[in-house]
């Protein structure tokens, strides 16, 4: 009984502190967003959602920020950002800085953003897909696809890197889960695309704005894109602000854009989108 009691006490204790940590975060998360809406506010939505970024400059990278839960559910992090992460972090905060939203509407900006319908229903809700994150945002009027207007040409490619690497997600262990995921990558695939060619870009660099988003075309088979950022222009070069691996930090190119591309071998190219007034 003694024993019981114990185990009882020591698993309660646990419990304690596993919320008290979860809390605390959540009251860092919250400060830090208030201090990102005193940030200066002006032009439009592109600029302010690169002022945002800018803001993260030097903050940790850590992969796969989204994964790893039991369960789907909204992840708000400040202290330490992936790629995707990072623009959409930027782009909520943006909207919830020209909107004057509190805490709770940014949340809801960042739901709409990063799930099918603005609804978290489960792991296949997430818009995993970098073409369909697009797409699905394009389709809200968040953003517009602009690839085509700046040198963009025919992106042919199956798409279906998830379904047929199932062992490196592990929520797809569900066959539920998983056929909901092969269904998407069919819905995917009877889409059409364009891409610019890294051949290419430093044609377009000139029609590029500050607070683009852009994401870079993979020549990994079934995957659409290996990274995305935000553009931010000096002269006519563009540099791209992202969450880097390599650097381990959320940092500024020290590379124009095209070369940066160049450089990467698994880059193939890039698509471009650009914010729309709201």
């Amino acid at each position: 009984m003694k024993i019981r009691i114990a185990f009882l006490q020591l698993f309660t204790f646990s419990l304690i502190i596993f919320f008290s940590a979860e809390s605390q975060a959540q009251l860092a998360t919250q400060k830090a967003f208030t201090q990102k809406m005193e940030l200066p506010g002006n032009g439009d939505l592109g600029t302010q959602v690169l002022r945002m970024a800018e803001s993260f400059l030097g903050t940790p990278y850590v992969a796969s920020t989204l994964e790893g839960n039991p369960t789907e559910k909204l992840v708000c992090k400040f202290d330490g950002l992936d790629c995707t992460t990072l623009v959409e972090s930027s782009i909520a905060l943006a909207l919830a800085k020209s909107e004057n939203l509190n805490y709770d509407g940014y949340k809801t900006e960042l739901t709409k953003i990063r799930y099918r319908d603005g609804v978290i229903d489960g792991y296949p809700s997430r818009l995993h897909y970098v073409l369909d994150w697009m797409y699905e945002n394009e389709k809200r009027g968040l953003l517009e696809d602009i690839t085509s207007k700046v040198g963009g040409v025919p992106f042919k490619k199956e798409i279906n890197f998830m379904s047929t690497h199932a062992n490196f997600y592990p929520a797809l262990d569900n066959t539920e889960v998983w056929e909901k995921i092969k269904e998407q990558e069919n819905i995917i695939n009877s889409r059409e695309y364009s891409y610019i060619p890294k051949a290419s870009l430093q044609k377009a660099e000139p029609m590029l704005r500050d607070g683009d988003i852009v994401a870079f075309t993979s020549s990994v088979e079934g995957l659409d894109c290996n990274h995305m950022g935000i553009i931010t222009k000096i002269g006519n070069r563009a540099y791209l602000l992202h969450a880097s691996l390599a650097g381990k930090k959320v940092i500024l190119s020290a590379l124009p854009l095209a070369e940066y591309v160049a450089s990467v071998p698994k880059h193939t190219g890039m698509i471009v989108a650009r914010l729309t007034e709201q």
